[in-house]
């Protein structure tokens, strides 16, 4: 009998089974095995969305953007590796502290965990994934040079030495299961007994053991624990969040910019429009995020109609939108943000009540709406954008409008932390209130979203998470 069941070999389950195992526990872990760019029909079938609960929520034609594969949607994305800033872990608190109220309609917050109790478990992954900052390049430099123009203070993203987490695994002392956990057991005391799977053969199984982790993405996650009958009272579900990105590009006449010959962690970023370093008095919302510009990679067909929404004739000319991006492509630079999102109660996860996998049980349904506060955050922080970008020597500057982005890369919440059961799932080492042995990993457990990526704070929160479990058992 193992000690420990891992759900999910993204970062979160990775830094969790290398932890377990040098602290001399067994781990079983399971992750179904996908086609790249395909999601697991069992563990993640396409959810159904409404915008509001009293509307009849619509089948996805597909899951989450994500990746079903040991080292997890981790492997699609730059390994930039920011930590989250002080107000991002305690929004309610410093907003209080400032303005002496908080946004209505809004559950904002605090995390129970402090910033110094978090900062030595950075340090570790920091470490233990190699993160630096990658060499300025020519877009890098020019963006700088604009910043500074300004009297912003640039600085070049960090990032990990590599997006795949793989090389942490311990060695064949772990066992992976092929398959998809079905449902988290539970004995007559109420205590984790077990879980059930399918393995990819369509094999049904049972592991029994003390304490399961669950470490899947934030749909999945959530799913699984509804479908355990695990709803902490009903808050299993609930604060559901999403980073809503977006870009904002600038035409740079005859130039080439060369963003093409470095991949995007190597990007320069500010943070003076992140968090609360700036006065909100009467903008209409609370946060905002970091502004990056960062590098591209090769331009695809994708890439290239994606930059060409919001394109303006008055830059185009006669010529069809993305026709000219196509042609000038080399002389387009773009600014990303990634915002932040206010926790309220409207926007949740549960189960779909018609839908059904292939196995016959009910796929998620997400109930997810933008407020007011987030196209005003938006368009604060997209005129920011635009002022770097002409600062850098853009001649114009256009952006595509916002869109909700419940299916996006970046989702939070649904098994929110927090030291009180009655408003929370799971406590700051991501255990189960009232189940005892069932920890919750990965971003599903934020109260909040910050305004950076989120991967080093999942790691670091799982290497303290699984640190105290081993020490428990």
């Amino acid at each position: 009998m193992p000690d420990v069941a891992i759900v999910g070999l993204g970062p979160a389950g990775i830094v969790a089974a290398r932890t377990l195992v040098a602290a001399g526990l067994s781990v079983v872990a399971f992750q179904p095995r996908c086609p790249e760019g395909a999601r697991a029909p069992l563990a993640s079938p396409p959810p159904t969305l409404r915008p509001h609960a009293g509307v009849r929520a619509r089948l996805q034609p597909s899951a989450q953007a994500a990746m079903d594969a040991v080292g997890g949607s981790k492997l699609l994305a730059a390994p930039q590796a920011y930590r989250l800033d002080d107000w991002s872990l305690r929004p309610r608190s410093r907003t209080l502290r400032r303005y002496g109220t908080l946004p209505r309609g809004a559950d904002l917050v605090d995390w129970p965990i402090h910033p110094e109790d978090l900062a030595p478990w950075y340090d570790l992954v920091e470490r233990a994934t190699g993160v630096k900052t990658e060499s300025p390049t020519p877009w890098t430099q020019r963006m700088t040079r604009g910043a500074q123009s300004l009297g912003w203070e640039p600085f070049a993203a960090p990032s990990a030495g590599s997006a795949d987490l793989t090389p942490l695994l311990p060695d064949e002392s772990m066992e992976i299961i092929r398959g998809t956990v079905t449902v988290v057991l539970r004995g007559s005391s109420g205590d984790v007994s077990g879980v059930e799977y399918v393995d990819d053969d369509g094999v049904t199984g049972t592991i029994v053991c003390p304490a399961v982790v669950v470490a899947a993405s934030v749909v999945p996650s959530v799913r699984l624990l509804l479908l355990s009958d695990l709803t902490a009272d009903g808050q299993v579900g609930r604060w559901f969040l999403s980073h809503n990105a977006f870009v904002v590009h600038g035409d740079f006449p005859g130039v080439d910019l060369r963003r093409r010959d470095a991949g995007p962690a190597s990007a320069v970023a500010v943070s003076e429009f992140e968090a609360d370093r700036f006065d909100h008095s009467g903008l209409g919302f609370l946060g905002g995020s970091l502004l990056q510009a960062a590098m591209t990679g090769p331009w695809s067909d994708a890439r290239i109609e994606a930059a060409a929404a919001g394109l303006s004739p008055s830059t185009t000319g006669a010529t069809d939108a993305a026709t000219w991006v196509r042609r000038h492509h080399r002389s387009v630079g773009t600014v990303w943000a990634q915002p932040d999102q206010l926790p309220r109660p409207g926007n949740m996860i549960d189960l779909d009540p018609v839908h059904r996998d292939p196995a016959g049980r009910p796929v998620a349904r997400l109930t997810f709406s933008l407020a007011e506060d987030d196209l005003r955050r938006w368009e604060f922080l997209s005129e920011r954008a635009s002022e770097w970008l002409r600062a850098g020597g853009a001649r114009t500057t256009w952006q595509p409008p916002l869109e909700a982005q419940p299916l996006g890369t970046h989702l939070y919440g649904g098994a929110r932390m927090g030291e009180d059961p009655r408003s929370s799932v799971v406590d700051s080492y991501g255990r189960f209130h009232g189940v005892p042995g069932l920890v919750v990993l990965g971003s599903s457990t934020f109260p909040s979203t910050g305004g950076r990526g989120p991967v080093e704070t999942i790691e670091a929160l799982a290497w303290r998470a699984a640190t105290r479990l081993a020490e428990s058992l």
